[in-house]
């Protein structure tokens, strides 16, 4: 007998199952996952709305389609696809794929659908977009990269000051006997040997000067510069040197600020930076672009230096040198700025990683932009105002090398930890026509100090010493006077002592190794600041 109870149970069963398969696709179209099911012979039967969106059609017309050629335009499966595994009875696999159709990369997972008799039938896909994951994260690998390498820069930067500081006091010792000896009237064969050893000591003092650029420790003897005039004076000296078919274009922006720098480093940034650009294009010729204009970075631009490291908001000189050449690939851009490294021949010296240590010690930053067979544009940021540390100040004129010359008299404390150095510099002093004390570090000159201060006319003072180092002898010689000269001698640059002497007119700075006549001039100089009106010791 047939009831309206048994009519309605089917009816029950059936909305039941078609809602839950309603339930199913609506939570199967709603995955942000593509989604897709396929055969043993790689052919899709059901994808999700996902899916089809990522391949521009429809959800009808994704069923019948292989699935490498939707996801990856290939006429036959690709040598990493999971389903071959699978279907050697292999387990579930999932990886990351780039997908070069949909330009990005995707975590695709790929898991069995078994028969009743447990074979393979069918495959489920899941494949999620993680293009944005992989860019965040090569992103932060090429930040930590360049922190890596600007450690790495910074730490050699030390290593090479600090051989380059040792390399001069040898170079002191070997100049000033050299300088001694040909005092002392030597024989004319002998003299010309002197001539070669001091030739050969002069380019390897040049050397410790360039390593000491490449870690930002060179003193900086500042002017007001004309950029746009001085860049434009060192094309037109470079231009005839190089190949007739590179062309040099100037776009120079005249009505620009004054540049508180060294101009002479300012100029070997230019030099450098034309001569690679022009060497890039090799004899089949091209463009070199010189530009100097008027930047602001502003806070919201993030602009960082080829280092990764930011490059603060502010006013600056922006000098672009760009070329049509080679360009540079990832791994050359990595290098370039290492000493001795080179993409053209041997011999090329310190170079690219000179200039950055200039630009650093200027306070500037500097961008590099380039790509194999797109050339390469370097960017120079020199900030306004002031370029370069208050502490940095213009060094005062120097006198007359006539008025340097002639004999000098008084007592002069030296103090040097090195005992050759000591030993060369009291014969130095000596044949200039000074009484010498010697001391071997800070606390025996400051003792020797108390003991004989009515006796000392001038303290000479390396600054790097044992036991007090050179700036805290000073500030201990200031507490007892203020007027005394002192003048620094060191292997380094003069960025550790300038903030401290500031405007001290009674203190001054020689670098290592110096000339005779160099050393004469600056004494001079202090002892002018003195007693400008001196009769004896010192020529006024």
């Amino acid at each position: 007998m047939v009831t309206d109870d048994t009519i309605a149970i089917p009816q029950l069963l059936y909305e039941a199952v078609s809602r839950g398969k309603r339930e199913w696709e609506q939570t199967f179209d709603s995955i942000g996952d593509l989604i897709f099911i396929t055969d043993t012979n790689h052919t899709i039967s059901r994808a999700n709305r996902a899916m089809a969106r990522h391949c521009g059609l429809r959800p009808e017309e994704l069923p019948g389609r292989k699935c490498y050629d939707l996801f990856h335009d290939l006429a036959s499966p690709p040598p990493y696809c999971p389903l071959r595994s699978l279907k050697e009875g292999g387990a579930p696999q999932a990886e990351e794929v780039e997908v070069a159709k949909f330009r990005g990369f995707f975590d695709i997972s790929v898991s069995p659908l078994y028969n009743d008799e447990g074979t393979l039938a069918a495959c489920v896909h899941v494949a999620r977009d993680v293009t944005e994951r992989k860019r965040a994260q090569e992103y932060r690998l090429e930040l930590e990269q360049q922190l890596l390498q600007s450690q790495k820069l910074e730490s050699l930067g030390v290593l090479t000051g600090g051989i380059a500081h040792d390399f001069n006091n040898i170079l002191m010792i070997i100049l000033g006997h050299c300088m001694l000896a040909k005092e002392n009237q030597a024989v004319a064969p002998v003299v010309g040997h002197l001539d070669q050893i001091e030739s050969a000591g002069n380019r390897a003092a040049d050397l410790c000067r360039q390593m000491l650029a490449y870690a930002g420790k060179t003193p900086l003897v500042q002017t007001q510069i004309h950029l746009p005039a001085l860049v434009r004076d060192m094309v037109h000296m470079l231009q005839p040197a190089f190949n007739k078919k590179v062309i040099i274009e100037c776009d120079l922006d005249g009505d620009l600020p004054n540049l508180t720098c060294d101009e002479g480093k300012i100029q070997q940034i230019v030099m450098n930076l034309v001569v690679n650009a022009a060497e890039s294009l090799g004899e089949r010729g091209g463009n070199v672009k010189v530009t100097l204009r008027h930047k602001t970075v502003l806070q919201s631009e993030q602009e960082v230096d080829c280092f990764g490291n930011s490059i603060p908001p502010g006013t600056y000189l922006c000098l672009e040198v760009a070329d049509t050449g080679c360009g540079m690939d990832q791994e050359t851009r990595k290098r370039i700025f290492e000493p001795f490294f080179t993409t053209k021949f041997t011999g090329r010296g310190l170079g690219l990683s000179a200039i950055s240590g200039i630009i650093k010690s200027h306070e500037g930053a500097l961008q590099l932009c380039s790509a194999p067979g797109a050339g390469t544009t370097f960017s120079v940021y020199f900030p306004l105002p002031p370029c370069c540390p208050a502490g940095d100040q213009v060094a005062p004129p120097l006198p007359s090398p006539s008025k340097a010359a002639a004999r000098l008299e008084g007592t002069i404390l030296l103090v040097d930890d090195e005992e050759e150095l000591r030993a060369v510099g009291c014969e130095l002093l000596t044949s200039m026509g000074f009484k010498v004390i010697a001391a071997s570090n800070g606390s025996e000159a400051l003792a020797i100090w108390q003991e004989r201060k009515s006796e000392i006319d001038l303290v000479l003072m390396d600054l790097t010493m044992p036991e007090l180092d050179g700036v805290e002898t000073y500030r201990a010689l200031r507490e007892d006077t203020s007027t005394l000269p002192v003048l620094f001698c060191s292997g380094y640059g003069d960025q550790d002592i300038r903030p401290c002497i500031g405007e001290d007119v009674h203190a001054g700075f020689i670098s290592k190794p110096y000339q005779l006549n160099h050393l004469q001039r600056a004494l001079a100089a202090l002892w002018e600041n003195r007693m400008p009106h001196a009769a004896e010791g010192f020529p006024a």
